[in-house]
């Protein structure tokens, strides 16, 4: 199902995260580099994170399989939309992807603030404890409001969640085999599983992942996708395949 031919869109989004990552893992040896994508209102917030965290992965393994991903779909999903079409629908899947995450995030964020500020801590004292990644142990929600202010998310994993719903409207019956599971599955039944996983793990907070992935990002770029994708095919006549 894969473009065989080498100069794509898809495989130039797959070698600027490989370079991206690379440069990271060679000049940024400790702290932040200033691509990640923080809460806004961090005030080491830059609106340039909303594209550059997208290009940037946390270790080898989350880097090989979002390029696996991207490679194994984008190049079929970049085949039917054309190259420009899928470069905007990549990018602003990853941007939906990004606006959900900060939305959840101001959410719980300041429903902790609240609590702190009720139970009489002073808010100018309370910030400046976030600034400084500081908490008060004698409320424990201080420190996740202290992660969810300071934690950055990084990884093109939102604008890949927008391809795999690309993939499964476009392609439904293309049957995807994983290394973990012996027989294929359609990509109708794939992506709904995987986005039923993510939705489960945002609610109950447990992952079968692993810790630190941003659930409500995949949703986000996935909901994106799906917004785009009813208007993109409606008017495109894209028929499933």
């Amino acid at each position: 199902m894969t473009n065989q031919n080498p100069i794509t869109v898809t495989n130039g989004l797959v070698l600027l995260c490989v370079i991206a990552y690379i440069i990271e893992s060679q000049f940024v040896k400790t702290g932040l580099s200033g691509y990640e994508l923080l809460y806004f209102e961090n005030p080491l917030f830059e609106p340039i994170q909303l594209f550059s965290h997208m290009f940037f992965h946390g270790s080898i393994t989350h880097l090989l399989f979002n390029m696996l991903g991207l490679w194994m779909f984008g190049n079929s999903i970049e085949r039917v939309f054309g190259h420009k079409k899928f470069l905007i629908f990549y990018f602003l899947c990853g941007l939906g992807a990004a606006a959900i995450y900060l939305s959840v995030n101001y959410y719980q964020f300041h429903s902790l603030i609240d609590q702190l500020l009720n139970a009489g801590i002073d808010q100018t004292t309370l910030f400046k404890a976030l600034e400084t990644s500081q908490y008060f142990p004698q409320f424990p929600q201080s420190e996740e409001a202290t992660i969810l202010f300071n934690t950055p998310i990084v990884g093109a994993s939102g604008a890949l969640y927008g391809v795999l719903v690309a993939f499964a409207l476009i392609f439904p019956n293309h049957k995807i085999m994983l290394i973990f599971l012996p027989v294929p599955i359609a990509a109708k039944f794939f992506v709904p599983a995987l986005l039923s996983i993510d939705l489960l793990s945002e609610f109950t907070g447990f992952s079968i992942f692993g810790q630190n992935i941003g659930h409500s990002a995949h949703i986000g770029g996935a909901i994106t996708a799906l917004l785009l994708l009813f208007t993109v095919m409606k008017k495109s006549k894209i028929q499933p395949h």
